[in-house]
């Protein structure tokens, strides 16, 4: 145990993860222990020398989103006392500390995750790496280092910050891997800037952010998974990211690691029969070779071109009647007219045109992910000033996609929005139960209070009080109805 002077109190996380008939039977419980989350955050550094065990405080920190509440100092106001005692500040503390080392607990997590789900087993050739990027809106102009952004579902500015995020997709299910901040150079002139020292864990996170490109972040993150023992198939992205430097870095890492990606009509120059092309020169040239796709219904035209400073082939599929879905309608905002023509590449020529398409698609559920972390676990939401309390509130946002989608193959729910509520609804019952036991034990402290005055009771009734407590802790009261 490397904690000393540790507070015993009631509701500690030993007990939820011991005792099987708490009042709160969380599946949460069981697979922080089967995640080995205390040894995780040992090799993390993520520990504490006195006080509350940092594994109590992330429980609770968490828990947040499933228990509906959206801040630290909401939990701390309710003062559920068989949750923890701890007061906001001690949570304050764990969030804005520099010596954690969040993205080595990710990465310990994750690969418990995959080690039970088995994922090292699936072919090579079923594993993608996705790489997208979203902004978080701050409101905000004193938050540490938050500078103004150009969101593109929103068509303007911002202020806020932009996470740039690697993910894999395996087994039809999605996992955030890794993260990354970036921070453009028009800020306010009331915001802090705090750049720290890229020699610590949490200064180079802010280093990184001010320094470099987000293709940049996303090389580096995509080289830390491979050096770590991730081996995928692909590398999916869209046309944001297409550029050929990129292309050809991704496949300077592994030759056996393919690119998949969707065009722009940029500069870019592409080598085609002799001579160069952009992408809408080289479309009007084969305009005229569409031929309909049995397998997707899409009218798709392939050609081989060399990217340019390079001498490997790679493959441009041209289709038509490609859409993809919009997860959400933004209100005030023009509908974007659907292109007539679009375009992908993929550094592998033996993949079958449709197959190019079909592997694409698997980019989308990042998408979804961003939608559902900001949504339902919080993500974008902390109002913390401190950066590394921003670091710290992404990193659990992702955590719990990930767990939960880790339950989602267990529960076999058809969606994550599904098993979120499931989840939900037994976080109610426990803040239910707790709410109306307070309730009886105020009624009760005032009878014992007014019996004992009446008969002239010496005794301490606090003791009863204490008692009937300790014996309804053993059991769940409330098992919840069909309304």
């Amino acid at each position: 145990m490397f904690t000393r002077n540790c507070r015993n109190f009631k509701g500690e996380i030993e007990f939820y993860l011991k005792n099987g008939q708490n009042v709160f039977d969380s599946k949460i419980d069981g697979v922080f222990q089967s995640l080995k989350m205390k040894t995780w955050l040992c090799r993390a550094n993520i520990k504490k020398q006195e006080g509350y065990h940092a594994a109590h405080l992330l429980f609770i920190l968490f828990m947040l989103p499933l228990l509906q509440i959206k801040t630290v100092h909401s939990f701390c106001r309710k003062q559920w006392q068989q949750w923890s005692v701890s007061r906001k500040d001690t949570y304050y503390r764990f969030k804005q500390n520099t010596s954690y080392r969040w993205r080595a607990f990710m990465n310990g997590i994750n690969h418990e995750i995959f080690k039970s789900v088995e994922v090292h087993n699936l072919p090579q050739e079923d594993l993608c790496f996705v790489i997208d990027d979203t902004i978080l809106q701050k409101t905000g102009k004193k938050i540490e280092n938050v500078t103004y952004l150009h969101d593109h579902n929103l068509g303007r500015s911002v202020l806020g910050f932009c996470i740039v995020t690697l993910g894999l997709f395996a087994n039809n299910a999605f996992y955030p891997l890794d993260h990354a901040y970036f921070f453009s150079n028009k800020r306010h002139a009331k915001t802090p800037e705090k750049i720290g020292d890229p020699r610590s864990s949490s200064g180079l996170r802010s280093y990184e952010a001010k320094h470099r490109t987000k293709l940049e972040l996303a090389l580096s993150m995509i080289r830390r998974a491979v050096e770590a023992g991730m081996r995928p198939g692909y590398v999916l992205f869209d046309s944001w990211y297409s550029w050929p430097w990129f292309i050809q870095a991704i496949r300077n890492i592994h030759r056996d690691i393919h690119v998949v990606c969707r065009l722009k009509d940029s500069n870019v120059h592409y080598w085609y029969n002799g001579r160069k092309y952009r992408l809408s020169k080289l479309y009007q040239k084969i305009r005229n070779g569409f031929r309909k796709d049995v397998r997707t219904g899409l009218l798709l035209k392939r050609v081989k071109v060399t990217l340019p400073d390079c001498d490997e082939p790679v493959v441009i599929v041209f289709s038509k009647g490609y859409q993809e879905p919009e997860l959400e309608a933004v209100n005030g905002r023009k509908k974007k007219k659907e292109p007539s023509w679009v375009a992908f590449l993929c550094t592998n020529p033996k993949l079958h045109s449709s197959s190019i398409i079909k592997k694409y698609i698997k980019r989308w559920p990042i998408e979804v992910c961003f939608k559902e972390c900001k949504q339902m676990l919080g993500l974008g939401k902390d109002q913390s000033n401190d950066f590394n309390g921003q670091v710290n509130s992404s990193t659990l946002s992702f955590l719990r996609y990930n767990i939960l989608n880790y339950l989602n193959v267990a529960e076999n729910y058809s969606t994550m929005g599904g098993l979120f509520e499931r989840l939900v609804d037994d976080a109610a019952v426990k803040s239910y139960s707790t709410r109306l036991w307070e309730f009886f034990r105020g009624l009760f402290h005032v009878s014992f209070s007014k019996i004992f005055d009446l008969f002239d009771i010496q005794e301490d009734f606090q003791a009863y009080l204490d008692t009937l407590e300790h014996a309804l802790t053993g059991f769940t009261p409330f098992q919840g109805c069909e309304t």
